[in-house]
């Protein structure tokens, strides 16, 4: 039912978590720069509100030198916003900040906590 809308938005919501998660893994991402901001904000109207404010605060923060200290996924946390692995893509998401259509489902099973995106 929400396929339309996840399909403009889910890799925006995919790409912030990769992007705060970075520091943590084995991977290095750069964030867009002005010339891309403005690229995204042309073919997907709103992005800027929505993603940009966050990408340019992580930048003056330091976010692309490790140097810095700062670690996106924190300043996510401390501002409420968790991430969650859905169980069945497997894929994480953050229902606080998707722009997307998920929305967070935890179910208990066998005296275990999962996660799910939608329902299931």
């Amino acid at each position: 039912r929400d396929a339309k809308k996840d399909a403009y938005w889910a890799h925006h919501d995919l790409a912030l978590i990769a992007y705060a998660l970075w520091p943590t893994g084995f991977f290095r991402l750069a964030l867009p720069d002005e010339d891309e901001m403005a690229w995204f904000e042309a073919n997907y109207p709103g992005w800027y509100d929505h993603y940009g404010k966050t990408y340019r605060e992580w930048r003056a923060l330091g976010c692309e030198d490790p140097r810095s200290g700062f670690i996106p996924i924190q300043w996510l946390l401390e501002r409420g916003h968790h991430v969650y692995i859905d169980r069945v893509s497997q894929v994480p998401f953050c229902p606080t900040l998707s722009k997307g259509a998920s929305s967070l489902r935890v179910h208990e099973y066998n005296g275990k906590k999962h996660s799910f995106s939608d329902d299931w």
